[in-house]
């Protein structure tokens, strides 16, 4: 990790998809970004920062490796510009994607979003990509559920 951006972030209070820093675990993230000063977390429940906005951590597949990674039932995918994140899911019955859809829409769930890349090319670790909404599905087998960006920073808690 980068301590001269990770000052910058700490210091203005938001990160941004610009900041390009690369945090080693989810612990990383969690212990840096949503703890207060005495290191106690402020996140809810799970991964909820508030009642709308959660921290989700993503490992994307990439899209060379789409075909064989779907067998598994399991994968997530970015766009090419790495605004849409496409989330296979062929382990859950249509009618449970089909409300889980519905429950993000109603209660208007943003995702402050921080992927892992699996490819042996880049190097292992979690960035944040942007806050993301669910859009709709690929298809109406519900399988593919499509996540768009909204905003390309986060603003942080105060620390206190």
């Amino acid at each position: 990790m980068n301590n001269e951006v990770l000052k910058t972030i700490l210091f203005k209070k938001e990160i941004t998809i610009k900041d390009r820093i690369l945090f080693k675990t989810i612990f990383e993230v969690l212990s840096t970004l949503f703890t207060n000063e005495d290191c106690v977390s402020i996140l809810k429940s799970g991964y909820k920062i508030n009642d709308y906005q959660q921290v989700w951590f993503l490992t994307i597949t990439p899209n060379s490796e789409k075909e064989k990674v779907i067998k598994t039932g399991y994968a997530n995918f970015l766009s090419e510009d790495w605004n849409v994140i496409y989330q296979f899911n062929s382990t859950s019955t249509s009618e449970k994607r089909k409300q889980l859809g519905e429950k993000y829409i109603k209660d208007k769930v943003e995702f402050v979003t921080f992927v892992k890349i699996k490819e042996k090319s880049k190097v292992i670790g979690y960035h944040f990509i942007g806050i993301f909404v669910f859009d709709d599905y690929h298809n109406k087998d519900y399988k593919t559920m499509v996540f768009k960006k909204v905003k390309d920073s986060y603003k942080l808690k105060k620390k206190s």
